[in-house]
């Protein structure tokens, strides 16, 4: 699995590297121009866990993949390759230190990535890595979903991991991660790496993530002064963007979904609306609370118990926030829910998503219950 290490080769790959990646850096959004492709490399810029980590059969959970970076964080160095390792190219491959200490030795890799409003079309990731990795993008997993003869039935007949991203130190495994991402958030890559070198010398990480973007929106005008008629009265701009907001009464075809108490498909007709109970997010987040997951498993099941169902996850505000965060926040959170649909096993074309911000509230006014009544997520039937 492991072959010498060919200091004139991993030589003349840096200088490449340096020569064809470094001037053009990680890029980043810049805030004075709009980009339609944003490629994010392994390099010496990403943070490395200060402590070894244990790498077990099964992925991390949440908890477990922030727990690493508590007891401190140092920056990634380059690693040492060998001449048949197949690095992704344009990406430097990293380690903590420049060879591995020993066989076992596994750390926690990490990057930020802000993203602005530009609406993401794809996003590839692609890694090779010496020994074993798994990626985790926003806490979600990118896993091996087809196998070769090295790699069977979810697991290596070998060492038993399950779910990796990477496995092999001559082979790249590319995946769409365009799900994975969300826009107007911080969104955070987490990579889980081990050496299983048996002779201590070598591990590394190299990898690449794509994202290509739309062309962001030309801005908005810019409201005219505000002035005053004659008779005192305010004049109304007419270059002013205005969001319509349409009250939105609970209609007698809308429900409650909830686990347990799950309505007949014989009840549903294309149109109905149903509200999903104890579903919630954090404040100003899209990260769905512990608490959701009981009725949002139960509406996947209830989803694979009835393949022809097909629905659409709409998200809505308040009416507090400015309406581009609103917008933002919305489509956030009901492309979350859709996606924890898909994580559990509904297949991805019976569901579709949509932020509507705070276009719809169910009680135009703010307050308490008003704000109960609209910050809600809602499934719509699209067809059964």
């Amino acid at each position: 699995m492991f072959f010498p290490h060919t200091p004139s080769m991993f030589a003349l790959f840096f200088r490449i590297l340096c020569i064809t990646v470094i001037p053009a850096g990680i890029f980043f959004p810049s805030t004075a121009f709009s980009q339609t492709t944003l490629t994010i490399v392994t390099d010496p810029s990403w943070e490395v866990s200060s402590r070894k980590t244990h790498f077990g059969e099964y992925p991390l959970s949440a908890e477990q993949i922030t727990a690493a970076f508590r007891s401190g964080i140092q920056k990634a160095v380059p690693a040492e390759t060998n001449e048949r390792s197949k690095i992704v190219p344009g990406a430097m491959p990293v380690w903590r230190n420049h060879t591995a200490d020993g066989e076992g030795e596994a750390y926690q890799f990490r990057k930020t990535v802000p993203l602005g409003a530009q609406r993401i079309k794809k996003a590839t990731l692609e890694i090779n890595c010496d020994d074993v990795a798994r990626v985790y993008i926003n806490q979600r997993l990118a896993s091996v979903d087809k196998r070769d003869g090295k790699l069977k039935d979810g697991y290596d007949d070998w060492f038993l991991f399950r779910s990796v991203s990477g496995f092999m130190y001559d082979r790249i495994y590319t995946y769409d991660v365009t799900d994975y991402f969300f826009t107007n958030v911080t969104n955070t890559i987490v990579v889980e790496a081990v050496s299983l070198a048996f002779d201590g010398s070598h591990a590394y990480i190299s990898a690449k993530i794509v994202l290509e973007l739309e062309e962001a929106p030309p801005p908005a005008p810019k409201p005219l002064a505000k002035t005053k008629t004659s008779t005192g009265q305010k004049k109304r701009n007419p270059n002013a963007v205005q969001i319509k907001t349409t009250p939105i009464p609970v209609k007698a075809e809308s429900a409650i979904f909830e686990a347990g108490h799950e309505p007949g498909i014989d009840q549903l007709s294309i149109g109905n609306i149903l509200e999903l109970g104890h579903v919630s997010f954090k404040a100003n987040d899209y990260k769905l609370d512990t608490t959701s997951y009981r009725t949002l498993l139960a509406l996947a099941a209830y989803l694979k118990k009835h393949p022809s169902l097909k629905i659409e996850v709409g998200g809505h505000t308040n009416l507090r926030p400015t309406d581009a965060f609103a917008a933002t926040l919305s489509a956030n959170r009901a492309r979350t829910v859709a996606q924890f649909l898909k994580d559990n096993g509904v297949a991805a074309k019976q569901v579709v998503h949509k932020g509507y911000g705070k276009t719809r509230p169910r009680i135009a006014q703010v307050g308490k219950e008003a704000d109960k009544a609209n910050q809600r997520v809602e499934v719509t039937v699209l067809a059964k």
